[in-house]
């Protein structure tokens, strides 16, 4: 499976998810936690902490690179 799909199917599994909690705590007996959903707000947290979890992959260093075939 590509990885972009996969990351599509990820982002789809953590809004459906989202979705079902966010519903839990509305309506007429919303959750006693006292959260309530706040999506625009919600969404940035959810954006950052994926950011701050991703680890970025260092640049090699060209000149130092084993050749892996012929151009």
């Amino acid at each position: 499976m590509p990885p972009l799909t996969l990351l599509e199917l990820a982002a789809g599994a953590v809004g459906s998810i989202y979705g079902e909690v966010a519903d839990a705590h509305r309506g007429d007996r919303p959750c006693p936690c006292g959260w309530r959903p706040h999506f625009a707000a919600d969404l940035e947290a959810r954006q950052a902490a994926l950011a701050l979890s991703t680890v970025p992959v260092p640049a090699g260093d060209l000149a130092r690179m084993p050749v892996l075939g012929r151009a």
